[in-house]
């Protein structure tokens, strides 16, 4: 039987995974393969499975998936994709993150490598590392965020639970309210330190962090928020030696005037 139908959305329309979609279509044609109409209707079952109708019919025609069809002009054997994979699992082991500047230069140096013959080596193409991750499904592209080396080390699952549950206590004891906490935090306009980066890993919900000692210079931004919501105005200090007594005046809500 095929699922209730719902509210239909363009497939174009939609942002999901391939795989997800693959999974439908091959719900689809069970169906199709188990019913007894000779003519079953594609467009009203791709409605009903909200899938392209393009797609399902091709796949009935033997067209095989992204997946299963096997790929044209590949610089890279299928022993040596798996050398590459090889390497990125063994930096996710170890700790250290992959870019896909370093997924193209892995494969490079394999086929420098396997290279017999005079004459250059064969390289990998700009696209070559997306079309890479896109055979590979099971690595995930996230954002290595940088933060302090001291703060990164602290990230201790059960030493921050224990300050918590520390923190409760005291709150409980003293009968301390959620209005009367307050949350202060900072962040700073860094010099010197590299930006944030995509990073290529095997675990969707690792915490990516790259630790740095450069300290904050030039502008910091201070925020405050309560226990129950409140956020209080955010305080920008400007790093100088002479501090001008009209910003001040300017930026003051209590200011007298005559």
């Amino acid at each position: 039987m095929p699922p209730a139908k719902s509210s239909f959305i363009l497939p174009s329309q939609r942002i999901e995974p391939y795989n997800d979609i693959e999974v439908r279509i091959e719900a689809a044609i069970t169906f199709i393969q188990s019913s007894s109409d000779n003519y079953p209707n594609l467009t009203a079952i791709a409605r009903t499975y909200e899938i392209p109708v393009s797609r399902l019919r091709g796949r009935l025609q033997g067209r095989q998936s992204r997946q299963e069809r096997p790929g044209t002009n590949l610089k890279l054997t299928e022993d040596q994709e798996l050398a590459v994979c090889q390497y990125l699992d063994r930096l996710d082991s170890i700790g250290t993150s992959a870019r896909q500047q370093m997924v193209a230069g892995c494969a490079n140096a394999i086929l420098q490598y396997a290279h017999i013959g005079e004459g250059a080596a064969p390289v990998v193409g700009s696209h070559w590392a997306p079309r890479f991750l896109a055979r590979h499904p099971e690595y995930h592209i996230r954002k290595q965020r940088s933060i302090n080396v001291n703060r990164k080390n602290a990230h201790d699952p059960e030493s921050i639970r224990a300050w918590f549950e520390k923190y409760r206590l005291v709150c409980e004891d003293y009968n301390i309210e959620p209005w009367d906490q307050y949350n202060f935090d900072k962040t700073g306009f860094r010099i010197g330190i590299g930006r944030d980066q995509w990073i290529i890993t095997g675990d969707p919900t690792r915490q990516a962090y790259l630790g740095s000692s450069t300290n904050s210079e030039l502008v910091s931004v201070c925020e405050t928020i309560s226990g129950d919501g409140v956020a209080l105005p955010p305080t920008i200090i400007v790093r100088g030696v002479i501090h001008q007594e009209q910003c001040f005046q300017r930026a003051s809500p209590l200011r007298k005037t005559a």
